[in-house]
């Protein structure tokens, strides 16, 4: 079984430190803790802001839509839920020629896509290397919100005459027989195998695309008659292909994503036992609740868990770098001056941050890189009125009408309100705050706006180019009214990206790091975003969910959870 491992809260001292399994025993106290246990039937029950935006993996760029999508589909690699280092799903091992281009993945067999009636007679058939390469060929099509196709672009074989309308064969991935695949890289990748673990590379069937079926592999199925207004609910796949210690997984019955968008009721839900784990957390009430709840958190045992994870994720703000006013650097780096991201922190967060990004653009939960080596520009307003003068404006000449966009989400928007007052306080800039849906923030972005976005990135992967791609000039479309996704600031400096494709290129970890804090350092002086802060997130879990693993990408991998009612603790007497 896989152990749980949790960060609990020292209440008395706000002190964070790691547990153990919970069946473990405690020799210094003479206690050991039941070890029966039994398996439940009950359904996983989380809270969310909103609901997800698709379920077709090359389309997913938002959390809930990740989230839940990752219940129903697999690739042939997965990040693991405790350290994010890479394990095989679909692919049983793989081999890597000697130039470093050539991928062989060899597939476990008798694994089965979920029973559908898009298969003949209803029954899921089995995933074969057909799918895979049905799979990349379709990633590799670009196509309107085909998000996925970024990321491969450049890095298959092939990629550009598939998209040449000549009909092609897809050069890149080739079946070798049903179990075997090989991907063949345009370049050597540092982080290919990584993208393979990201939700755009799960795999899907044809039969299931054609019929519009939402089908996949994963530990739970899909079913429309439980995707309503208010919630998802996804049922236990019976036919999954893992066991553990010979019992069928996932041990749960089910899994339901709420849709709660107030964050009181999200807690309140939390409180009244509805909701097993809350990730968004009011972050006015944290303090409210340990203070309030005491009993909850000290009993032996205890009905809360309190966990608490640095994130591999930033929030920042987004220029429209192409266009006036915002194709000027000096302006740019007026607006960061003029920013106080500790007053955003401490009275917009409550301090429910890692902390203000003061350095780059790469957050500090990325393993083996030295974020706090990059120089940021620092908040001082005198400097910003002198930068915004040097930038052609001022006094003699009023700045254009500026929108500043935001989510919906009450965070976003106070955020934006807070900013939208220090422009106006330390340069005399009116802005106007506008917020939009997630849909509705992609075609904006899509369009020719001068204005800036509050925006927020969540690791596909955990490395610092996954966050520098954000910045990467190859991305950009040559149409102002399409979209350069994930470079929305459409910022294209040819130091950066000569900086960015050789660390992509390299297999040489440290070249690769120095050359992406050449990329970060580039990024902090010419300001194409304004890095606001870092993450660092609170998670409420009833104590009954067992071998649930919070993380730094919020990945919800649910095959071994359990919920279980606690054990008390039983006292062993000694003569």
């Amino acid at each position: 079984m896989k152990p749980t491992r949790l960060l609990y809260i020292a209440l008395a001292s706000f002190i964070l430190f790691s547990c153990g399994d919970d069946n473990t025993t405690k020799k210094d106290d003479k206690e050991v803790k039941d070890k029966s246990e039994s398996n439940t039937t009950n359904i996983v029950d989380f809270a969310v802001s909103d609901a997800y935006q698709t379920l077709d993996p090359i389309e997913i760029i938002d959390v809930n839509s990740f989230q839940v999508q990752s219940q129903i589909f697999e690739g042939l690699l997965r990040f693991d839920e405790n350290d994010l280092s890479l394990k095989p799903v679909l692919a049983k091992f793989w081999e890597v020629d000697g130039a470093g281009l050539v991928y062989t993945f060899h597939l476990n067999k008798g694994i089965y896509f979920h029973d559908n009636a898009c298969f003949d007679g209803g029954k899921g058939k089995e995933v074969t290397a057909k799918d895979v390469v049905f799979t990349f060929k379709r990633i590799c099509t670009e196509h309107e919100n085909n998000y996925a196709f970024s990321l491969f672009n450049e890095v298959i074989v092939g990629v550009k005459e598939l998209n040449s309308g000549s009909n092609a064969e897809f050069r890149g991935v080739k079946a070798i027989d049903d179990y075997t695949v090989q991907i063949t890289l345009s370049k050597t990748s540092s982080s290919f195998l990584q993208m393979l673990a990201t939700p755009f590379s799960a795999i899907v069937c044809e039969e299931a695309i054609s019929a519009n079926a939402v089908v996949g592999t994963g530990p739970f199925v899909y079913d429309e008659s439980l995707d309503t207004e208010k919630s998802i609910t996804l049922n236990k796949n019976n036919n999954y292909h893992l066991k553990d210690n010979g019992n069928q997984l996932p041990y749960v019955a089910g899994v339901k994503y709420n849709y709660i968008v107030e964050g009181r009721e999200r807690l309140a839900a939390f409180k009244e036992g509805k909701i097993d784990i809350l990730e968004n957390i009011p972050v006015e009430e944290i303090n409210n609740l340990v203070q309030e709840n005491i009993s909850a958190f000290q009993n032996k045992p205890a009905q809360y868990v309190l966990a608490r994870n640095k994130e591999l994720a930033i929030t920042y703000l987004n220029f429209n770098t192409a266009i006036a006013p915002f194709d000027n650097v000096k302006l740019r780096r007026a607006f960061a001056l003029a920013i106080d991201k500790n007053k955003i922190v401490d009275r917009v967060l409550k301090g429910e941050a890692y902390g203000p990004a003061v350095n780059g653009i790469v957050p500090p939960a990325v393993k083996d890189y030295d974020y706090s080596s990059i120089i940021g520009i620092e908040y001082d307003v005198e400097k910003a009125k002198k930068a915004l003068i040097d930038a052609g404006f001022g006094p003699n000449k009023a700045f254009p009408k500026l929108e500043i966009v935001s989510s919906k989400e009450s965070v976003s928007v106070r955020v934006a309100l807070e900013i939208q007052k220090q422009l106006k306080s330390n340069l005399n800039i009116n802005a106007e705050v506008t917020s939009m849906s997630l849909s509705e923030m992609l075609k904006y972005k899509s369009s020719n706006n001068a204005s800036i976005v509050v925006s927020s990135w969540l690791a596909e992967f955990p490395d610092p180019l996954n966050f520098l791609s954000l910045l990467y000039g190859g991305y950009v479309s040559e149409s102002l009214d399409k979209s350069s996704y994930p470079n929305d600031s459409r910022y294209k400096n040819a130091a950066f990206d000569k900086a960015y494709k050789e660390a992509m290129e390299t297999t040489d970890e440290t070249r690769k790091m120095e050359l992406c804090l050449e990329a970060d350092q580039i990024a902090a002086n010419e300001v194409p975003i304004i890095p606001l802060w870092y993450y660092e997130r609170y998670q409420l879990i009833q104590s009954e969910v067992k071998n649930y693993m919070p993380n730094a990408m919020r990945i919800h991998y649910l095959p071994y959870v359990k919920l279980e009612k606690p054990q008390a603790t039983t006292k062993i007497e000694t003569h």
